[in-house]
Parts: C-alpha cells; structure tokens; sequence
C-alpha cells in the first residue's frame, strides 16, 4: 500500500510538472457559424467603450454552430452532438455566416474581452445567469423565433448598457429601432418585460446553469450551454495526488502508537 501510494504521488508530481512546463493553454472550441435567429434585423444603437458612436443593422435570435474541433472536453447544449446553440455577446465586433471561429472558453465574467478591458465583470454575468435562468434555463428545451431574438436583444442590452442607466430596449447607451420584420414590435416588447425583471431580481433569483463564454479576439463573442464535462488534465493530476496523499496519512497514522492504541482499543 505505501509503496503504491509513493508512486501514484511521484507520477502525479511529474505529470504536473511536465504538465505547467508546456505552460497552462486555455481550451479552445472551434465552431463554424450556421445561422443567426429568425432572418429578423433590427439597428442597434451602441456607444463603444472608447466613446464611438456604433450603429448597425443585425440579425437577432439564436445562433447554431457546427463544432469541428478544439481541446475543450466540454459538451455544449445544441440539437445534435456535434452542432450547439449560442447567443451573441457583443455588439460591438461582427461574425460572418458559414466561417469558422477558434473560441476560447471562458468564464461569462470575462465575456466581451476583447472590447470591454476585462470583460464585462460578474454583475453582468449574475444578470445573465437570472435572464436565462427565468426566461431559458436549458437551450435545448423549445423555444420560439420571438423568444429567442427577445432573448438576444435583452442580453446585448445587459452587456453593452451603462451600469448607471435603467435597461431600456429605446433609450440610453444602447438601444434598438428600426423594425426590421414583422415580429420585431413583439420582440421588444417582450424583450422589455425580460428586462424589467433582470433590473428588480434579487439575489435569490434563479440562475441558469452551465454558461460559458466563447471568446474571440475581433471578432464576435458567443454565450453557450454546458450540458456535460469531463475532468482537464490538470484536475485528474491533482485528483491522483489528492488520493495519493490521503493514502499516505492513513498508512502513517496506521504505523503511529496512537493508531496502534486506537487498534487495540
């Protein structure tokens, strides 16, 4: 026993040690771009964080991608095991449909990297955990077109909005106009009403689990769903030596008279 945990701790320290010596790379998913939402566009109206007016017209709703590859062991939530859903982060950067994208992944904290310094921060995240968390706790559960793009505008709202003005989907540092389809006046509306309810939730709201980041620098970020994880090589090596060491205390107090009386008792 003690020699078999001596070993599990001597490999585990040398696969750490090779492990930090190649250097701590991010995981990466690379996803190709299917589709964006429902077809509908609308103009959104940003100011950049270096103070540029923005003005765009951009298709809203959920996006699908098609993973082809990346280190990343993760599961993402989509309608087949190798495509997922994903919402868009930033206004601020473009994505072009059926191009492919190397994504970082990222906490939802550190979303919107590139654009923000730092990303937009963990208020910002809690308020998208709550958004999805009443609205869409699970993308794979049914959701309609207006729903979808209703989500997606109050989410470029959260991200992009001063923390100092009011979430409003007409008014402020971001806001929408322009009816670009015929369901756009019922997207805000409701878009609205998501946000209304993000502004008032308390602490004890429901949080969507699973979200991550999928970033990229200059291009756009995306929101997913993690549906399912399996362990990085980091944390099986430390899973080894967790194991390894309370193998060794156990045999150390086996030996110790302490444990000995404990035996005899």
């Amino acid at each position: 026993m003690f020699n078999l945990t001596k070993g599990l701790i001597r490999a585990a320290l040398i696969a750490m040690a090779a492990w930090s010596s190649t250097g701590a790379t991010a995981a990466t998913i690379i996803g190709t771009l299917n589709s964006v939402g429902s077809g509908d566009t609308i103009t959104l109206h940003a100011v950049r964080p270096n103070g540029s007016s923005f003005a765009a017209q951009v298709l809203n709703g959920m996006s699908t991608f098609t993973q082809t590859g990346g280190t990343s062991t993760i599961d993402l939530v989509g309608p087949t095991a190798t495509t997922f859903f994903a919402f868009c982060v930033e206004p601020y950067e473009d994505a072009a449909l059926n191009a492919s994208y190397s994504f970082t992944v990222d906490p939802v904290a550190q979303a919107a990297k590139s654009s923000i310094a730092g990303g937009i921060g963990a208020a910002k995240a809690l308020q998208i955990a709550q958004l999805f968390g009443n609205y869409a706790p699970d993308l794979s559960a049914p959701m309609t077109a207006i729903q979808a793009s209703a989500l997606q505008v109050a989410l470029w709202e959260i991200v992009s909005e001063l923390p100092t003005n009011p979430f409003s989907v007409t008014a402020g540092n971001t806001y929408f106009s322009t009816p670009g389809g015929a369901n756009t006046t019922q997207v805000m509306d409701l878009a609205q009403s998501y946000l209304n309810y993000v502004s008032t939730a308390g602490s004890s709201a429901p949080q969507a689990q699973g979200l991550t980041a999928l970033t990229v620098n200059g291009n756009q970020d995306f929101i997913g769903q993690v549906v399912s994880t399996a362990p990085e090589p980091a944390t099986w090596m430390m899973l080894i030596l967790g194991f390894g060491l309370v193998g060794h205390m156990l045999r150390n107090r086996r030996g110790s008279p302490s444990g000995d009386r404990l035996a005899q008792a």
